[in-house]
């Protein structure tokens, strides 16, 4: 899915990660899933680009993520190959 803008508003993205804030992850790396959007709460969206390498990348608001703040929310980097799954709103009526 190359469009951003159709993407749904919550979901879950899942690839394969190699670094985790900036180290290493042991053994090479590991398969992540994250709930994520692709824009941050206030409305700035995300990007899908490809790189001058030709390394396919997503930029998505990570809402599991532990910002600078203490809070939670940041942006983060999928690259490669990533599936997203959307995330349903579940209502209960009484």
């Amino acid at each position: 899915m190359k469009d951003i803008t159709q993407m749904p508003k919550k979901f879950y993205i899942t690839y394969f990660a190699r670094t985790h804030n900036g180290e290493a992850i042991k053994n090479g790396g590991k398969i992540i899933t994250r709930t994520a959007s692709a824009e941050k709460p206030n409305g700035v969206l995300g990007k899908i680009f490809t790189d001058k390498n030709g390394t396919d990348r997503f930029i998505y608001w990570d809402f599991d993520a532990q910002n600078k703040s203490g809070g939670f929310g940041d942006w983060r980097h999928a690259t490669g190959q990533w599936t997203i799954k959307a995330i349903q709103n579940i209502v209960e009526v009484a």
